[in-house]
């Protein structure tokens, strides 16, 4: 009975036509080109390596970008003791893109909420990687932004 009802879920997920909406992405025949940067560095950076990798250097289709980003870090509770206890990650982003005499801005934001660690290696390495993950996330929507003025 099992195997009749995973055969059967099986056949409908694969049959359904499912497909990712961000799986062609690489294969995209366009340049983003960042022409300004402000706001926090460390956010800046991962954008910009996440963006250089979907950027086709030979393609006509040029988009400039100018980018602005601000992240905040701030407590949200804290114990008896006066010690933070949780905290709020939240990240912003403005691009506004450029192609073919139009333009277009666009504000995101994402955030997440943690607890504080006792370790504070383990602490920063965590908060790095929710940035790159924002950064991530912030660069596919952009450039489904951008699909959409193609």
């Amino acid at each position: 009975m099992k195997n009749i009802i995973l055969i059967t879920f099986l056949f409908f997920v694969c049959g359904c036509g499912y497909t990712s909406i961000y799986k062609n992405l690489g294969n995209q025949d366009f340049q983003i080109i960042i022409t300004e940067i402000e706001g926090d560095r460390d956010m800046n950076s991962y954008i910009k390596n996440q963006i250089d990798l979907y950027s086709n250097k030979n393609s006509i289709n040029k988009f400039n970008v100018t980018l602005i980003t601000e992240y905040n870090k701030e407590e949200l509770a804290k114990n008896t003791s006066g010690s933070v206890t949780d905290y709020k990650l939240s990240a912003k982003s403005i691009f506004t893109v450029y192609f073919n005499e139009k333009s277009k801005k666009v504000i995101f934001n994402e955030s997440i909420n943690i607890k504080n660690q006792t370790n504070n290696f383990e602490q920063d390495s965590y908060e790095k990687n929710i940035k790159i993950n924002f950064a991530s996330s912030l660069r596919e929507k952009m450039i489904s932004e951008i699909l959409s003025l193609k």
